[in-house]
């Protein structure tokens, strides 16, 4: 500061000494009428009058320009400065949609931290009910031991003074027989609280930090079986069937309990699908459906689902088609794509795929569906896409790699 304040002083006594100077310079060329270069006198004055400013803008801009780094900058790099401006204020609002999309992340794991600790508050208030019932019980059980213990010491006493009691004696009986059996009944309810506690405390501890590896409705296993075989044979297969879903559901993460097998199902579930198998001539789909939210440490429920099996596309059949106008924003573009494949979804329903439980017959990985965006985009004018089947697809199958996208330009 204090440098440039010395540096604005001398530009300031610098070109007042020029001034003056070409002033005084002036005058004389006036007083003698002096000619330069053939002018006349008053022209002659002129001319040294603009030489003077000349130099006095020369001289301050060649100091400034010598003193100072940031005029030199001014000048010569403005160009460079406002590109880098620019630079700057693009990152500036990269930085700041990152920070947006940030605050949005924060709310939800906000709104999740909500739920999850009304779920603890529900769930410390069924513990709290659960041991006020335990202590309440516990209290009841003393008491009646106690009643049992002095009915015992007077049955006593009754019995060796008086031997013509024993009617009373009899009643007091059947009062401790029945205390006896108010007991037997305390104690089991205490045992069925105590585990009741302890049950509710491990699924407190498990809805914290346990894993749910299956949930209602999901398919634990599917297989095509052709119906209308021998009754030994659907019974073989649907033996290999079990057992493949078993394998299954270990590889996926449940626990065995101490059996190989870690799959319930009802027996009259597993003999009325051989029978409708036996009884069908067709091929059939058969899937095992879990019944519950599974964790890791449970016995998985299931129950089978059957579907007649039949084909639905012929290999090179185009399944569905659509147009789609090419345009310079991408998220309008992404979107018609998302779309048409959601409409591909709904139509092959109804053609007979078979849906998982989020009602999906299929889906498109990352790498194709951008593979298709960019093909999309290769085209300037409105394209039209096919999708092709590979093979023969039926009921059973899902939407994969079974599939093509076509992408060609609309004609016209």
């Amino acid at each position: 500061m204090y440098n440039n304040a010395i540096l604005i002083a001398a530009v300031i006594f610098i070109s007042g000494l020029i001034a003056y100077i070409g002033d005084q310079i002036g005058m004389k060329v006036g007083r003698k009428r002096l000619s330069l270069f053939g002018l006349r006198p008053r022209h002659t004055s002129i001319l040294v009058t603009i030489l003077t400013g000349i130099l006095i803008a020369t001289t301050t801009i060649t100091l400034l320009l010598v003193t100072s780094r940031g005029v030199r900058m001014a000048l010569f790099n403005m160009q460079a400065m406002v590109r880098e401006l620019n630079t700057l204020n693009h990152k500036v609002e990269v930085k700041d949609n990152r920070l947006q999309d940030m605050k949005q992340q924060i709310q939800a794991k906000g709104e999740e931290l909500t739920s999850l600790k009304k779920q603890k508050e529900k769930m410390n208030k069924q513990l709290k009910e659960t041991n006020s019932e335990y202590e309440a019980t516990k209290e009841k059980l003393k008491k009646a031991e106690g009643e049992l213990k002095d009915l015992t010491k007077v049955k006593e006493k009754l019995a060796s003074k008086v031997d013509n009691l024993g009617q009373e004696v009899t009643s007091l009986e059947k009062k401790i027989k029945e205390l006896t059996d108010q007991k037997k009944k305390l104690e089991k309810k205490v045992n069925n609280l105590s585990y009741s506690l302890k049950f509710v405390g491990q699924k407190y501890l498990d809805s914290m930090v346990g894993d749910i590896v299956y949930q209602k409705g999901e398919v634990v296993f599917s297989e095509v079986i052709q119906g209308g075989q021998s009754e030994q044979k659907i019974v073989n297969k649907l033996d290999q069937f079990i057992a493949d879903a078993n394998q299954a559901a270990l590889e996926k993460g449940i626990e065995e309990q101490g059996s190989k097998r870690v799959i319930k199902m009802y027996e009259e579930d597993l003999f009325q699908t051989a029978k409708l198998l036996h009884q069908q001539g067709k091929r059939m789909v058969v899937r095992l459906v879990a019944q519950k939210n599974t964790l890791k440490d449970e016995e998985l429920l299931a129950k089978f689902k059957l579907y007649e099996d039949y084909q639905v596309y012929q290999e090179n059949e185009v399944v569905a088609k659509t147009e789609i106008e090419v345009t310079d924003s991408l998220d309008k573009l992404e979107s018609r794509i998302e779309s048409f494949l959601t409409e591909i979804n709904n139509q092959a329903i109804k053609d007979g795929l078979i849906p998982d439980t989020q009602g999906k017959v299929g889906s498109l990985k990352f790498g194709r569906f951008y593979s298709l965006f960019n093909k999309i985009r290769q085209f300037e004018k409105p394209v039209v896409i096919k999708i092709v089947a590979v093979e023969d697809i039926w009921r059973s199958d899902s939407l994969v790699s079974n599939i093509k996208f076509v992408v060609q330009p609309k004609e016209r």
